[in-house]
Formats: structure tokens, C-alpha cells, sequence
């Protein structure tokens, strides 16, 4: 008798809309044939779920929802025992606190982990918007530069910042590549402006379209990460003292002309970006020859919807 496939029943996030895949609905091959990456993505996007359901009091109303995915990750933390991955890998440890404290997850987890929130200071917003009104994009760079271990070391602080960043589903799919030679930088030249090539450092993100799904194929959420990921990255380096430009490296810009594909193919290859990678941005990063002037900024009530009409 020939076997039945069909999409993904219970893994559907993971695998249906997600990868387009269609597998034996048995449900140890449904994860078993996940890579490793999406295997501890849809880990993580699971323990998430259950963890937030807590907060709104779903635990108890979708009680059965929960537990499926409670034993989904039972069955996922078996494969990666199975290939090996380290159970402190910290995401893993993680989602293994919350699947050991289903039945408790409030006494056993949330408490025991929690911190008092912070005092409030509505006088603090004053300060912190300063701050923001002096970061500029900057595309001039000062002759004199940290050294390169330095701004290596920046790079990779303004990378842990972007790890912090809020993300859907605590799916973590942002990839980065640090460029640092002139060979490196060249290789975006045509694609990307004359201060993107000579800028001291660039750092390469991209997200792992492979982690989504769940609003199917064209998921704006890839984005949306992306761009939380990226402000905190350009704050750390402020914050530093250094000057950043974010620069647009989408696919509608890389497809907009087959010069640009070509670019985009060679830079690829030369620094190993995988296909499943979705081009974002480009970090340029260096201490700043001087700070432009501020743009003008629209006015409060002009960014503001107007009320609604039943309110008018």
C-alpha cells in the first residue's frame, strides 16, 4: 500500500507553510528532518508560546494545545541528544526549564527568574531622546582610526546587542558577517556607496528566512526582527562613540538590475552566505570625520493619525 504524504500536520510552523515541505505524517520524522537550525528555531518558537501563554492565561483554557507542544519538545530535545548537541547550549537549557516546569511554570520558572521592574523615571525620556538626536548616519570617515582589533571587538559587543533585540516568536534568526579587509569591502562596490567601501568596518546582516513561516511563505516578520536587531546595534556604537551608516541591502534592491545580481552572487560566494540567508542591510561602522547636521524632523502632530471618525 503506497503511502499517503501530505503537509505537516502538527509541526506546521516549522515545515508547512514554513519550508514548503511535504514528509510521512509520523511525527519523529516530521522533526527529524528539520536541520539543526530549524529544529532548535522551532524549539525555541514553542517554549515561547508556552511561556507567553502563561502571561495571558491560556495554559489552563488551551490546556491539550500546550501540552502537544510541551511533548513536541520532549521529542525534540531526544533528536538533538541524538546528534549530539550540547544540552547547555543556552537556548536548549532554557527551553528545558520551561518544558520541566509545565505543570508549575509559574512557582517553578517564572518567579524564580524574574527581577523587580525598574523605578519609574518619566524624567528619563528627556535625556534618552538627546541621545537619539545626536546619532547621525555618517559617510565620512576620520583619518584616524581605532585599530582594528578594536573595531572588531565593537562589532562584535554591537552583534551581542542585536542577540538582545525583541524578535517574533524568539525565533533569533539574524546572521552576521564582519567585513574588514579592503578584498572584503571591494566586493560591494557598485552595488553599495563609496562610503560603504572605504567605511573602516562592515558588518554584513542578514536573517534565516528557513525560521519562518507562520503567516506563510512572504512572513513581514523576517523584517521586522531585522530592523529591532539593527537599531540596537547603531545605538551600542553611538553609545561608543563611533559613527555607523545603515544601508539598505534587500532583495529589491540587489534584483532591481542584473549588475546588482551579479554583485550580489560574487559577494555571496566570496563570503559564504548561504542561499537560504535573506540579504537585509549593511552596517558601515568607523569613527566619524565629523557629524552632519540634523535633518529636519516632522513635527509631533504631524506623524499622528488623525482621530478617529466616530470620535470627531
Amino acid at each position: 500500500m503506497k503511502t499517503s504524504i501530505k503537509k505537516l500536520p502538527g509541526v506546521k510552523w516549522a515545515a508547512g507553510k514554513l519550508l514548503g515541505r511535504y514528509v510521512i505524517p509520523t511525527a519523529s520524522i516530521e522533526l527529524e528532518r528539520l536541520s539543526d537550525d530549524e529544529l532548535l528555531s522551532l524549539m525555541r518558537h514553542e517554549t515561547h508560546r508556552i511561556e507567553k501563554a502563561l502571561y495571558n492565561n491560556l495554559l489552563i483554557t488551551k490546556q491539550k494545545l500546550f501540552e502537544e507542544k510541551r511533548d513536541r519538545l520532549g521529542r525534540i530535545f531526544r533528536i538533538l541528544q541524538e546528534r549530539s548537541l550540547s544540552p547547555e547550549e543556552p537556548t536548549v537549557a532554557w527551553a528545558r526549564r520551561v518544558h520541566d516546569g509545565f505543570d508549575s511554570l509559574r512557582e517553578k520558572f517564572i518567579e524564580p527568574g524574574s527581577t523587580p521592574p525598574p523605578a519609574f523615571d518619566p524624567e528619563a525620556a528627556g535625556p534618552f531622546i538627546q541621545f537619539l538626536e545626536a546619532r547621525r548616519s555618517v559617510r565620512v570617515w576620520a583619518d584616524n582610526q581605532p585599530d582594528q582589533d578594536t573595531l572588531k571587538n565593537i562589532a562584535g559587543e554591537m552583534i551581542d546587542a542585536a542577540r538582545e533585540a525583541p524578535n517574533s516568536g524568539n525565533r533569533q534568526a539574524g546572521r552576521f558577517r564582519i567585513l574588514q579587509t579592503p578584498k572584503e569591502k571591494e566586493l560591494l562596490a557598485k552595488l553599495k556607496e563609496h562610503h560603504c567601501v572605504t567605511a573602516p568596518l562592515l558588518i554584513f546582516v542578514g536573517m534565516d528566512r528557513r525560521l519562518y513561516g507562520a503567516m506563510g511563505k512572504e512572513e513581514r516578520c523576517v523584517y521586522i526582527d531585522a530592523g529591532a536587531a539593527i537599531m540596537q546595534m547603531i545605538l551600542l556604537a553611538h553609545r561608543c562613540g563611533l559613527g555607523t551608516c545603515w544601508n539598505h541591502l534587500g532583495d529589491d534592491l540587489i534584483n532591481s538590475r542584473e549588475e546588482n545580481k551579479k554583485i550580489y552572487r560574487r559577494f555571496s560566494e566570496m563570503m559564504d552566505i548561504p542561499s537560504y540567508i535573506t540579504p537585509v542591510a549593511v552596517i558601515a561602522l568607523g569613527r566619524a570625520a565629523f557629524i552632519p547636521p540634523r535633518p529636519g524632523r516632522m513635527e509631533h502632530d504631524s506623524v499622528m493619525l488623525p482621530p478617529p471618525r466616530n470620535n470627531r
